[in-house]
C-alpha cells in the first residue's frame, strides 16, 4: 500500500488542524499516512500526541511514497524545524516522489512557496499551487485540505 508522510511544525495549531484533514482525505482514497508534528526530539507529549526530531522525519520522509509538508509563515519563513527539515532533506533521494505543500499565514504567504520550491529541487512531482489560507481555519478551509489529500492519493495511483 502506497504511503503519505504529512509532515508539519505550527506556532497556533491551524497547520495541525490542516495536517489532520489532508490525512483523512488522504486515508479516504486508501492511503496508508502517517502524520508527524517537528519538534526537538522524537517523544510521547502529554494529552496523545507525538513530536518527531527532523532527523526521524527525515528517514519517514525516505521511506514514503508522497510527502506532504506544512508550515505558518513566521518572519516570511516556514516556522524553524520545518526550515530544518528542508535544508537536510535535499540529501535524500526524493526524486519522482509526489510532493505537496500546505500552511496559513497572518499577513504574507510565503512558506508554502519555499516549501514547493524546495520539493521541485529535490526532483519530487509537486501538486501546485499548494494550499495557503490566512487567518482561522474554516469549514471551508477544512473541506479544501481534505481535498488535498485526496488529490495526494489520486496522484499516487496515477504513477503506479
Amino acid at each position: 500500500m502506497a504511503k503519505l508522510a504529512v509532515i508539519y511544525g505550527t506556532g497556533t495549531g491551524h497547520t495541525g488542524e490542516m495536517a489532520e484533514q489532508i490525512d483523512g482525505g488522504a486515508r479516504s482514497e486508501g492511503l496508508e499516512t502517517e502524520v508527524i508534528l517537528l519538534g526537538n526530539v522524537t517523544e510521547n507529549v502529554p494529552g496523545g500526541g507525538r513530536t518527531t526530531s527532523v532527523d526521524d522525519a527525515l528517514a519517514i520522509m525516505d521511506s514514503a511514497d508522497a510527502v506532504a509538508i506544512g508550515s505558518s509563515t513566521y518572519n516570511m519563513l516556514p516556522v524553524v524545524f520545518v526550515a530544518q527539515l528542508l535544508e537536510k532533506a535535499g540529501s535524500l533521494d526524493l526524486d519522482g516522489k509526489v510532493g505537496a505543500a500546505f500552511g496559513p499565514y497572518a499577513t504574507r504567504p510565503k512558506a508554502v512557496g519555499i516549501i514547493i520550491d524546495a520539493m521541485k529541487g529535490w526532483g519530487m512531482d509537486v501538486i501546485e499551487p499548494g494550499l495557503q489560507v490566512s487567518g482561522a481555519i474554516t469549514s471551508k478551509i477544512k473541506q479544501e485540505s481534505r481535498e488535498l489529500g485526496e488529490s495526494i492519493a489520486r496522484a499516487l495511483s496515477e504513477k503506479s
